[in-house]
């Protein structure tokens, strides 16, 4: 009766979760960023060079800025490809070394056919390049206009106080090992492996780091070198100070789960947008979800013992934390929400509802930050999975339960 109560207001909380409507910020991605670069290479003329591959992508405003670069890497196509039926606006970027011509300021203007505004020369080592009103100039090869750019609002105390909790937790753990789970140490040491083996495609989240005049596969080889240093250090980490073993909460599980889709509503995780870009977003989804919730149950920890002198008082005081963090988190709202939620359990039962409030934080962003059909069945496919995960956690402890009684 109690299993059969408690799936009943799974399935509640995740229909409220999922349905309830909430203020939107701004218009979803109707598209993947491959059908973006589709219609950028059926639109736009072949523009003078060799476009190449699709090297990477980003969401910027109400549309997919797409870079492609051939294998020598000496030039760079940008495109920002918008959602509406309007123009796309491009740019090429050439790597200083490579020769042309040195025009004078009339001549740019008219090859441009630009009158008026500012005109601005830059003289490389074989060529002269040129800015007349916006549009671009290499040598004599008409380069685009600037592309839209993703403003990235930064909370510098946030991550300072994420930092000094991470470093509390990692202590609390030195200390006061208690037992390791086994389940979650090899959940997230196969979870790190799963990201490793997957940084050929994640580099076309690193975006920024093909540049003209490096080839692209030694920008990929740089991102895979710093993905793999630092996922490394999480495998370590993971190993060194690992989750405490515990019963999972079978009764605040899918309240957490719930609460984290529907945060991940109210403020989407932006990024998100990019990953749903991928071809093998659902394993990397799913291993981001894993990795996060152990390191915000290793926050979580820190917080806990931080609070440790205030005694009794601790879950008021925890309950005022929470109400500042929701004023001030901003898109992170639901990792600061775990951090405190998972500082009132005991530290076995706290990665259970970090990782279940983080997985339901990635569903709800991908819902509030996607329209295509691929990215939204893969969203219900890792929510269905975490639900799993919960109802066979709660079956587990049921039935240890009983055998317990029984003996």
């Amino acid at each position: 009766m109690r299993l059969a109560a408690g799936g009943a207001a799974a399935v509640v909380i995740a229909a409220a979760a999922i349905w309830l409507p909430v203020p939107r910020r701004g218009a979803p991605a109707p598209w993947s960023a491959a059908a973006a670069a589709e219609r950028a290479e059926r639109e736009l003329p072949a523009l003078g060079v060799l476009w190449g591959k699709v090297r990477g992508w980003e969401r910027v405003g109400a549309g997919w800025t797409v870079s492609w670069q051939p294998t020598h890497g000496m030039w760079l196509v940008r495109a920002w490809v918008p959602d509406a039926p309007r123009a796309v606006r491009w740019r090429i970027e050439a790597a200083s070394w490579l020769p042309g011509v040195r025009l004078t300021m009339r001549a740019a203007r008219a090859l441009v056919e630009a009158d008026g505004g500012l005109a601005q020369e830059r003289d490389r080592l074989g060529r002269r390049d040129w800015l007349v009103g916006g549009a671009a100039l290499l040598g004599a090869l008409p380069a685009g206009r600037e592309l839209p750019v993703h403003p990235t609002p930064r909370r510098p105390w946030l991550e300072a106080v994420l930092v000094g909790l991470l470093v509390a937790g990692a202590a609390a753990r030195h200390l006061v090992p208690g037992t390791p789970s086994r389940g979650w140490r090899h959940a997230v040491s196969w979870s790190g492996v799963c990201l490793i083996a997957l940084t050929p495609w994640l580099a076309a989240l690193a975006r920024p780091v093909f540049r003209t005049g490096v080839r692209p596969w030694v920008a990929e080889l740089a991102f895979g070198t710093a993905a793999t240093v630092v996922l490394g250090a999480l495998l370590f980490g993971a190993r060194r100070f690992p989750a405490i073993a515990g019963s999972a909460p079978a009764a605040w599980l899918p309240a957490a789960l719930g609460a984290g889709v529907l945060m991940g509503r109210l403020e989407p995780a932006e990024w998100l947008v990019s990953v749903a870009g991928l071809t093998l977003r659902l394993p990397a989804l799913a291993a981001a979800a894993v990795i996060g919730g152990w390191v915000v149950a290793l926050a979580s920890d820190g917080l806990r013992e931080l609070l440790r002198p205030v005694g009794a008082s601790r879950r008021l005081v925890l309950a005022a934390v929470g109400v500042g963090a929701v004023a001030a988190a901003g898109p992170w709202i639901a990792v600061a929400v775990a951090i405190v939620l998972a500082a009132a359990f005991e530290r076995g039962r706290g990665t259970w509802i970090t990782t279940a409030v983080v997985s339901g934080w990635v569903v709800g962003s991908l819902l509030a930050l996607v329209e295509w059909e691929a990215a939204l069945r893969d969203a219900f496919v890792l929510l269905v999975a975490a639900s799993a995960v919960a109802a066979v956690a709660a079956l587990a402890r049921t039935g240890a339960a009983v055998e317990a009684a029984e003996s």
